[in-house]
């Protein structure tokens, strides 16, 4: 005799999946220019980005024509870089 098993139903998705905190709060900063609660992570995150994220950066020149300055920027993290007038770059 054999005997059937019964069909088990399929797992429950969520259907309205909610939205990252921490991103909203970090979009807020880059697009409204509101700044975080201190101690939060959102702050934490912030603050981060400002330090740079390489090890070693890998610049590219941005200079424009009229500028007294040769100015960079990291290709990996974004962060500004100006010349220091023996080959390298600095960071202001």
């Amino acid at each position: 005799m054999r005997l059937r098993r019964s069909k088990t139903p399929p797992p429950q998705v969520n259907p309205t999946p909610t939205a990252d905190p921490l991103r909203i709060a970090v979009l807020e900063h880059d697009l409204l220019g509101i700044q975080p609660q201190s101690g939060t992570a959102a702050a934490l995150c912030i603050a981060l980005r400002r330090t740079g994220a390489c090890l070693q950066h890998d610049p590219i020149d941005v200079t424009t024509l009229g500028t007294p300055v040769r100015q960079a920027l990291c290709s990996r993290c974004g962060t500004a870089m100006v010349d220091d007038d023996k080959g390298g770059w600095l960071i202001p």
